[in-house]
């Protein structure tokens, strides 16, 4: 049951947690924005379609940013508090820290609920949809996939470098392509110029090239070497996605299934007579099962970093708690990568490789709220240490137990003259 004074500390970090999540989205999607508008506005796509995209990517944006929030709020709601010597009062009145973020840590429960919720029903399914998107439109203007002066590797076994492409005839200037499909027979096609369609029907691309050449060798042996001209070719490439329509059916990979269906599809791998032959395939997706669930788990994770050190910070201005959140969720997404690289290829086990970050930055946490109920001296920041050697109390951590008493009667006698 929530006493009064736990719906008033959650209270402070209610609107921290939604402007906070609400600017982490908008940097996130205007991040997208930036890559993507100039791949897909002017391409002849319908203004619905775009939108729809940004749409469907705001899932994975949302997954990113609550965490992240979590540990904006905590810094900014407690460091409000310890800001207005408001900790110092509690502490006075007998109110231990662990009490203080008890609370709090149970409101970082229900976003964790929320959030592996999110992951296991609802990103899934955005997810299918936005693959989905992204073919129907590739397939509706291949040049969405191409982008000027950066090699493009969406064309199976292929690798595309165009230095300029026309908004108007959409013809593409000093075309490089690196063939790849024969391992023993590496290719290079030069061209001054191109054109590039999909045809539905035969489930192919299309690049018609003008004024071009081929250069062909042998691998086993590299003095046989062959340079073919032309004035005119057409160079035709399969999709591999030729088989996905832009429906509800279809194959989905390990980003587009919840946590059933991913049990599921392991369970089916490891049915199987030779096991080991997908062992990378599996490890795949038991790291997608424990991401969802090491993601929510964040939610806790950062309530207890976030806690100690918003009390340390004296001041819960988004100047400070802004960039100590992007340093430690930085530190996590780092961690969680890096681990998800190891698993992948079989160096980690997925269920360490996920939790690993949690682990890690959950013993600091609780490390430090240890400091917090043991002693007044704990951490200090350089601004910290500036002011107490200037003699200005900078926190109650810094006071002898006769100011604090006096602190917490001054902060009593202030609220009773507003009440009156």
């Amino acid at each position: 049951m929530f006493t009064t004074l736990d719906r008033y500390i959650v209270r402070e970090h209610i609107a921290p947690f939604f402007i906070s999540n609400a600017l982490i989205m908008f940097i996130f999607t205007l991040n997208l924005a930036l890559q993507m508008l100039g791949r897909i506005v002017g391409k002849g796509l319908e203004p619905m379609l775009i939108a729809e995209f940004f749409w469907l990517n705001l899932a994975w944006i949302l997954t990113l940013s609550v965490p992240m929030s979590v540990l904006v709020a905590c810094l900014m709601g407690f460091g409000r508090l310890a800001g207005d010597h408001e900790i110092v009062a509690m502490k006075a009145a007998g109110i231990g820290i662990t009490r203080m973020i008890r609370p709090v840590l149970i409101a970082g429960v229900l976003v964790g609920a929320f959030s592996l919720y999110f992951q296991d029903q609802i990103l899934p399914d955005m997810n299918y949809r936005n693959k989905l998107l992204t073919t129907s439109i590739k397939r509706k203007q291949p040049n969405v996939v191409i982008r000027e002066g950066t090699f493009t590797r969406e064309i199976p076994k292929q690798t595309l470098l165009v230095r300029e492409i026309d908004p108007e005839t959409e013809l593409l200037t000093d075309v490089t392509i690196f063939d790849e499909s024969n391992p023993n027979q590496p290719t290079t096609i030069l061209a001054e110029t191109g054109k590039m369609s999909y045809v539905d029907s035969l489930g192919m691309f299309l690049l018609k090239l003008y004024e071009g050449e081929i250069h062909q060798t042998e691998r086993n042996d590299p003095e046989e070497y062959q340079i073919m001209q032309f004035g005119e070719a057409l160079f035709r490439t399969e999709d591999t996605d030729q088989l996905l329509q832009r429906r509800e059916g279809g194959y989905r990979g390990d980003r587009e299934l919840g946590l059933a269906a991913l049990t599921e599809r392991v369970n089916e791998l490891r049915a199987r007579t030779e096991p080991d032959r997908y062992e990378r395939q599996i490890n795949r997706y038991l790291v997608e099962y424990h991401k969802k669930w090491s993601i929510s788990f964040a939610a806790i994770i950062f309530v207890l970093i976030g806690a100690p050190l918003g009390i340390k910070l004296t001041h819960g201005g988004l100047g400070v708690s802004g960039p100590l959140s992007v340093v430690f969720f930085l530190l996590y997404w780092t961690f969680l990568i890096g681990g998800e690289d190891m698993a992948d290829r079989g160096l980690l086990a997925p269920w360490l490789s996920m939790w690993a970050p949690n682990f890690l930055l959950g013993a600091l946490g609780w490390f430090m709220i240890y400091l917090e109920t043991r002693t007044h001296k704990t951490y200090r920041f350089p601004w910290q240490k500036k002011r107490e050697e200037d003699g200005v109390p900078d926190s109650w951590s810094s006071l002898s137990g006769e100011q604090i008493d006096q602190m917490a009667a001054e902060e009593q006698a202030r609220q009773q003259k507003e009440d009156s």
